[in-house]
């Protein structure tokens, strides 16, 4: 009996075993799939914060890319845009396609183009780079255009010049450069055409054969008929009258040419009569007259038909229009109401306009080649 209790505690106890092997085995288990379902749920919750973050940070820039491109970046560039539009135009306006070398304009259109910031594109000066390419271009022109009295014939301001090539050289260095862009050299293509002209408008009659004048067109008169007409056609409207009146005084004078040579100037013959009349008185009371007259244009006629002799007329007859008007400047005392017939140099495109304005015309002295009796010394 004892036996066999003996030998149900031991199989109680190896039951027991078994069974407390079993729990252990169990424990561990749950123990190890907790953990790695622990991890797992770990792993998880940090994958889903790293995408959160990431989606917040991609919202995030595509918020900051969008505010920077409407407020920042799109103005800047259309800022950038119009400034390069501005320099395109002008390089446009200061070079012109008949120029014989394109290489310069398209360089500086192709950097303008380049160009990626406000910085960049002010550093791109279009008139110091054009400013030495127009200056060698038209010197260049100079030797090739010049006549065989050495002169070319510059137009600029929409006025034809008729300079010598030393003259043209020193305006052109002396030009900006839309001055230069804006002037053309030619050959010189003139004609010699009579002016028929008033000693107040023909430079006071000082001026003689080879003299260098510029011929401007005066439209006072024409401007002042004009506002008589308005005045009494339309009295009662004051605001055009002052608004034409503006207009015209802005277009008062205009230069028609500049350079002009006269070729020859004939006074009018009122000028060639000359009568003296001398009187001495001696202590005897008694007076002893002397009467002389002279006629020019008798003399003249003398000479046409061989009455005189070249030896006869040389001394009183050379220059004696000019003589006449220089004593009248000297003494400061002349005929203001001589008439002038004074053939002069003009360029051929000029010469409709100057015939159209004749009535106009001013005669002036330049100062760059101003006659020898001249003096702007202090």
């Amino acid at each position: 009996m004892k036996k066999s209790v003996e030998q149900i505690k031991s199989k109680l106890k190896l039951l027991y075993n078994q069974l407390d092997d079993l729990l252990f085995v169990e424990n561990n288990f749950n123990k190890k799939s907790l953990r790695k379902r622990n991890l797992e749920n770990l792993t998880n919750q940090n994958k889903e914060l790293f995408t959160g973050i990431v989606v917040v940070f991609l919202i995030l820039t595509i918020l900051f890319s969008i505010c920077y491109y409407f407020l920042i970046f799109s103005p800047n560039m259309a800022e950038l845009n119009t400034q390069k539009s501005i320099k395109i135009n002008e390089v446009n306006s200061i070079f012109e396609d008949n120029l014989s070398d394109n290489s310069v304009k398209q360089a500086l259109l192709s950097r303008i183009d380049s160009a990626s910031s406000m910085e960049e594109l002010e550093q791109i000066d279009v008139e110091d780079m054009a400013y030495p390419v127009l200056k060698n271009q038209l010197l260049d022109q100079l030797d090739q255009v010049k006549d065989k009295y050495n002169r070319v014939e510059l137009t600029f301001n929409g006025t034809s010049n008729i300079m010598s090539v030393g003259n043209a050289t020193v305006y052109i260095n002396s030009s900006t450069t839309h001055e230069l862009a804006d002037m053309k050299i030619n050959k010189v293509d003139s004609v010699i055409i009579p002016i028929s002209i008033n000693r107040k408008r023909a430079a006071s009659g000082l001026v003689r054969e080879g003299d260098v004048v510029d011929i401007y067109m005066n439209n006072m008169n024409n401007m002042e008929s004009s506002e008589l007409s308005e005045n009494e056609n339309v009295s009662n409207n004051s605001s055009v009258n002052s608004t034409n009146l503006f207009q015209s005084t802005n277009n008062q004078t205009s230069k028609l040419v500049g350079g002009s040579i006269i070729v020859s100037i004939l006074r009018s013959k009122d000028s060639g009569s000359i009568d003296s009349n001398i009187e001495f008185a001696q202590s005897n009371l008694t007076n002893i007259s002397q009467s002389s007259n002279l006629d020019i244009e008798q003399i003249l006629s003398s000479k046409s038909v061989g009455s005189l002799n070249d030896s006869q007329l040389g001394l009183l007859l050379n220059n004696y229009g000019w003589r006449l008007s220089d004593y009248e400047r000297l003494a400061n005392l002349g005929d203001l109401d001589v008439e002038y017939i004074i053939m002069v140099e003009v360029p051929r495109d000029s010469v409709e306009n100057i015939l159209k304005n004749m009535d106009n015309i001013i005669l002036t002295i330049p100062t760059y080649d101003a006659p020898s009796w001249v003096n702007l010394s202090s």
